[in-house]
C-alpha cells in the first residue's frame, strides 16, 4: 500500500550522514586520504541530490521512492567498501582480480535480477537464493572474527578490513538491482 512520504519520514538526512560517514571511514583505511575524502563527500552529496529528486518525483508513491533511495545507499556503500582493497593492493594481482570481481558484480546482477529477487525472497526454493544466504552467512562469520581480532589487537591488520568490506561491497552490488525492480512486477517474481 502506497502512501505519501513527508519530508520528515523521508530520510534524507538521516541517510546522506551515513553515506557521508561511510565515505569518510573508508577513506582512512589504510591510511587517510584527502583526495579521497573529497571523492567520497562529492558521491555523498551526488546521492543527497538523487534522494531529494526522488522524493520529489515519488512521494506519493511510498513503496517506489523507498526502493530507489536504498538502491542509491546500497551501491554508494558498495562503492566505499570495495575502495580500501584497491588501495591496499594497488597493484599486481590481487588489485586487478579486484576489478574484475567488481565489474562482473556490478554489470551481472543487473541481467539476473529477478532470479536474484525471487531467491531473496524465497531462499529455501531458489538455488541462487541458497547460495546467496550461505555468502551472507559466511560474510557474517568472517566479520565477526575480523571484529574480535581488531579489539584483541591495538594495530588491526589493514588487509583484513579491506577483505571484508570488499566482500560486503560484492554481496551489495549483487542485491543492488532487486531495488529496481516495481512493486507489480516483484509481486509477479514472488508469486511464480
Amino acid at each position: 500500500m502506497n502512501k505519501t512520504v513527508s519530508f520528515k519520514e523521508s530520510r534524507i538526512i538521516g541517510t546522506s550522514l551515513l553515506l557521508f560517514g561511510m565515505g569518510f571511514l573508508m577513506s582512512v583505511v589504510p591510511d587517510i586520504s584527502t583526495p579521497l575524502i573529497l571523492f567520497n563527500f562529492v558521491l555523498a552529496a551526488i546521492a543527497t541530490v538523487l534522494f531529494y529528486v526522488f522524493w520529489k518525483k515519488y512521494r506519493h508513491q511510498s513503496k517506489r521512492y523507498f526502493s530507489l533511495l536504498s538502491y542509491v545507499m546500497i551501491i554508494e556503500t558498495g562503492i566505499f567498501a570495495s575502495i580500501p582493497l584497491l588501495r591496499v593492493y594497488d597493484s599486481g594481482f590481487v588489485f586487478w582480480f579486484g576489478i574484475v570481481m567488481l565489474i562482473t558484480m556490478v554489470l551481472l546482477p543487473y541481467l539476473f535480477a529477478k532470479e536474484i529477487a525471487f531467491g531473496i525472497q524465497k531462499p529455501a526454493k531458489s538455488k541462487l537464493g541458497k547460495i546467496y544466504l550461505i555468502f551472507a552467512l559466511l560474510i557474517i562469520g568472517f566479520g565477526s572474527s575480523v571484529y574480535t581480532v581488531s579489539l584483541s589487537t591495538s594495530d588491526p591488520d589493514a588487509n583484513v578490513i579491506a577483505i571484508f568490506a570488499f566482500l560486503c561491497a560484492l554481496l551489495l552490488f549483487f542485491i543492488a538491482p532487486v531495488f529496481l525492480i516495481k512493486q507489480e512486477n516483484m509481486d509477479e517474481i514472488v508469486n511464480e
